[in-house]
């Protein structure tokens, strides 16, 4: 049974904005003594009323680290079983393939499950701002689709059914679409908050199965 399956692209696609953070501060300037006791003199006698949202309370700094936390604490959780996912189908696919039976074994035992804690991890992330919580959902969306590729590859060699490994194929693709998405828009958000961020170029090959 053939597939196209985009397999050294895929081990690329998620993983390539991890690690290439950098970081730009503006420290604040700090007001002079002069203005410091004008303002201390104003506000003697006066109650202050803090009627700001908790959303309003968190600063620029407090959002630029928690995107860089996101990238390279949050995502790097499911990228490395990604990895692990990746690399396992890998090794019975492509140049690599050999017979069914030898993937089937392969998918199974290691890269499902593998992929199942991909999944989990990504599942488990929490935004800790409004602006992580999209970025969250995309991943969770993204390394969906590409499990239900998985499932939809195991059924097809179970009832050596092409209908189902071309619905496999189809998923795959839609994982790409979603992955480069969510990179494009990562990438802005980050900027917005003098963040880095950078993706490696993705190559568009894929390999025989």
């Amino acid at each position: 049974m053939k597939k196209l399956l985009g397999l050294s692209v895929i081990a690329a696609v998620l993983l390539s904005g991890c690690g290439e953070v950098q970081i730009s501060i503006n420290k604040d300037v700090e007001p002079q003594n002069g203005e410091n006791n004008s303002n201390e003199e104003m506000n003697k006698g006066v109650t202050l009323v803090d009627d700001t949202t908790e959303d309003e309370k968190i600063t620029d700094a407090d959002k630029q680290k928690a995107i860089i936390e996101f990238i390279n604490e949050d995502i790097q959780k499911v990228a490395q079983y990604e990895v692990l996912a990746f690399e396992s189908l890998a090794s019975v696919s492509g140049v690599n393939y050999t017979d069914d039976q030898t993937l089937y074994q392969e998918l199974t035992t290691t890269t499902i499950p593998s992929y199942e804690k991909a999944l989990e991890e990504a599942k488990s992330i929490e935004g800790e701002i409004p602006e992580l919580e999209e970025m969250t959902d995309r991943i969770v969306e993204a390394t969906q689709v590409f499990y239900d590729s998985l499932m939809l590859e195991k059924k097809a060699i179970e009832d050596q059914d092409e209908g189902l490994i071309e619905e496999s194929n189809a998923k795959i693709e839609e994982y790409y679409r979603l992955v480069e998405a969510y990179h494009s828009d990562m990438k802005l958000l980050a900027e917005q908050y003098d963040v880095t961020y950078q993706v490696d170029e993705l190559s568009e090959n894929v390999d025989a199965l």
